[in-house]
């Protein structure tokens, strides 16, 4: 077992970075050959595999929140960290079974494909594109975060080196092949992900010497560390239920309904649907990815868990959450050790970003560029501006980045999945499965469910953390229902005065 984790430079965990960066990088320019035409940018030609798309998804989605963020939430909180793994992993029960085969049969590339496939209307369009902007920035902000967390004490680089270096790498794989070399990295770091989430927990009970169930029996009788170890303190009956973390019901229902929800709401997501043939194959990848996702949430409940446990031991002290998965791995293993799992959640947050900024892409240059204005002079143009959009839209998440620095990421992210849920899950659900939704219904649940749940984070807890005015620090439960009721009232007034009722797209 190790000494106490430092931010000094290490040779080994240096060249095993420079590895996954050279490994991301060839596999970038291998693929960037391929890319004819937009349709094999932004979906790699509708041609990848449902195994492989369903590892992707799980690799897309296991973000710097779920490795770093979970499970420093869960060593700082027990229960209350591991129902954000809970909520993540529920959320693609409602992908499965209400979004992946509709949205596979009406999409195109984009989250606004699906939504005009029903109106005809470049005011939806417009719409969604600023949705997913919006979502796919503040999904941004905690990658970013989790980068310059990982990147000090991997190579001695400080916080703000760090988001830059992952900004510039993630820009430079999205602007050469797009897709198809995201989907690679994707698949790639998925596997590594879960191979280093079993390396982590098998070290965590060989040396704590406890199986699976009596390690957690531990906790249920004796709580958590002394606080003189960085974390907080709790008894066996307060660390393993609900309260450590949030003390309000109502919080914690916010925070469920928004993580539920907000997974088939995110459009970095919901894209990934259209990369495979057949609305079959949409959902196979998705009952992939639910197993994957499953399997990674159980390791996270011990590496947590772990990080709790040894907190005290030696030099062993844990000040930052994001740091608790790399922190335990240095004092199980060394250097080596830590080397090896930093290198793949580096991995993890290059394949997330890389969805992310995809999807803002697609936004801006498919929705608003080529549909909008209606600037389609070629398919290379279209790619140019795809491209030059890719890198806007790295250099914004690199200065937002560096702003939020110290922030919980699986906190940022369950944000973000409530923005997602209030501004994009009222207009899919009006647009699959109700006759009477109206083009200004969309629209205006869209404007609300955005604005609201914006607006209901600038004057909560998280912004103001004395002189809030709304108590809660997920606005989820508030705006979601605002958007899912400005669907219903707007549609059902604008048909009944006969302004923008359902326009099916001429073929």
């Amino acid at each position: 077992m190790a000494d106490a984790l430092t931010n000094d430079f290490k040779p080994l965990a240096f060249a095993l970075f420079v590895m996954i960066v050279l490994m991301t990088l060839v596999i970038s320019i291998y693929f960037s050959r391929r890319v004819r035409t937009a349709g094999h940018y932004y979906v790699a030609g509708g041609g990848v595999k449902w195994f492989v798309n369903g590892v992707a998804f799980a690799g897309d989605y296991l973000s710097a929140a779920s490795f770093l963020g979970v499970a420093g939430l869960i060593a700082f909180f027990g229960y209350d960290g591991f129902i954000y793994g809970i909520g993540f992993l529920a959320g693609w029960i409602v992908a499965l079974f209400l979004i992946a085969e509709p949205l596979r049969v009406m999409g195109k590339y984009t989250f606004a494909d699906a939504l005009v496939s029903k109106f005809k209307s470049k005011r939806v369009r417009l719409a969604a594109a600023i949705s997913t902007l919006v979502v796919s920035v503040f999904y941004l902000i905690p990658q970013m975060v989790g980068a310059g967390t990982i990147i000090q004490p991997l190579i001695g680089l400080p916080y703000w080196a760090g988001v830059v270096l992952v900004g510039g790498i993630v820009i430079l794989i999205v602007a050469t092949a797009g897709m198809v070399s995201t989907t690679w990295v994707q698949f790639i770091k998925g596997l590594l992900l879960l191979i280093a989430g079993v390396a982590l927990v098998i070290g965590v009970l060989v040396i704590a010497g406890y199986n699976p169930l009596d390690f957690i029996n531990y906790f249920i009788q004796n709580g958590s560390v002394s606080p003189k170890t960085g974390l907080p303190q709790f008894t066996g009956e307060q660390f393993m239920a609900p309260g450590t973390k949030y003390k309000d019901p109502w919080d914690f229902a916010s925070l469920m309904l928004a993580l539920i929800l907000g997974t088939a709401a995110l459009p970095h997501i919901l894209i990934r649907y259209y990369t495979v043939p057949k609305p079959s194959d949409a959902r196979k990848s998705t009952v992939v990815a639910i197993i994957c996702i499953g399997i990674f949430y159980i390791l996270t409940l011990f590496i947590g868990l772990g990080t709790n446990y040894f907190a005290g031991q030696g030099e062993f002290v844990v000040n930052d959450s994001n740091l608790s998965a790399p922190t335990l791995a240095y004092f199980i293993g060394g250097e080596t050790f830590f080397a090896v799992i930093s290198s793949i959640a580096f991995a993890t947050i290059l394949g997330t970003v890389s969805g992310l900024i995809m999807a803002a892409a697609g936004a801006i240059a498919h929705d608003i560029y080529s549909e909008i204005l209606e600037k389609k002079k070629s398919e290379k143009s279209a790619l140019r501006v795809s491209k030059l959009t890719a890198v806007g839209v790295g250099m914004v998440a690199i200065l937002l980045g560096i702003a939020m620095e110290g922030e919980n990421v699986a906190y940022l992210v369950g944000l973000a999945f409530a923005i997602a849920a209030s501004a994009n899950i009222p207009a899919l659900i009006g647009v699959l499965f109700w006759k009477r939704a109206t083009e200004w219904g969309i629209i205006s649940s869209i404007a609300v469910g955005l604005s609201s749940s914006l607006l209901l984070i600038l004057i909560s807890p998280t912004f103001m953390p004395t002189n809030y005015i709304f108590p809660l620090t997920n606005p989820g439960i508030v705006s979601i229902a605002l958007g899912f009721l400005t669907l219903i009232v707007v549609s059902l007034l604008t048909q009944k005065w006969g302004v923008g009722a359902t326009k099916p797209v001429q073929a």
